[in-house]
């Protein structure tokens, strides 16, 4: 164990400097009451496969083995990974279903006209334009000691602005750098207001 290996070096280090061993005092070194917490695979998959059953995070800790409050924070952390996308995709447990070679058409008749298919439409990064958006406020003030008590609120408003202006920007990608300015103004009148 590291920590026996810690203490004997600590031992050793502290008698070179004419210290005591603080074992003798009964002030040893403890080991700690709160040890690291890693999830296993085993668990990660009875997760997973518990919350696709529905069960509450409380049903799932009692399961597990597991604090509730370490359930729902890697719940919730599984569920932005989804909303975002994770570069790591989670491996899925589903079977890949076989296609069937469909048999060769003959050359007399006329080739199926294919559909392009509809480019991806790249999730609207909240985060960043609310972080624009809080830039192009700081770059309207002139007086800070005004509003250094309304930071706080001009964020508030700037995330409602831009989530009910979402919309604008899933249909025209290129108005983001738009909705955080107006996101901006609103935001600067309501807090000097």
């Amino acid at each position: 164990m590291q920590n026996n290996n810690f203490a004997e070096t600590l031992a050793s280090v502290a008698s070179e400097f004419g210290v005591e061993d603080t074992a003798k005092h009964g002030r040893g070194i403890k080991p700690s009451r709160r040890p690291y917490f890693r999830w296993t695979d085993e668990q990660l998959e009875q997760l997973a496969t518990l919350r696709d059953e529905g069960k509450s995070a409380n049903e799932i800790a009692e399961a597990l083995g597991v604090s509730s409050d370490k359930v729902i924070t890697k719940l919730a952390a599984m569920a932005a990974r989804q909303r975002t996308g994770s570069k790591t995709p989670e491996p899925s447990t589903e079977p890949v279903p076989e296609v069937e070679a469909e048999p060769e058409q003959e050359a007399e008749t006329e080739p199926s006209v294919e559909a392009e298919p509809e480019p991806a439409k790249e999730p609207v990064d909240v985060d960043r334009m609310i972080f624009t958006a809080f830039d192009a406020v700081v770059g309207r003030v002139d007086d800070f000691n005004k509003m250094a008590v309304c930071w706080r609120k001009a964020l508030s408003v700037i995330e409602q602005e831009i989530r009910k202006l979402s919309y604008i920007i899933e249909q025209h990608p290129d108005a983001d750098v738009s909705v955080c300015e107006i996101a901006a103004v609103i935001a600067y009148d309501e807090v000097c207001a």
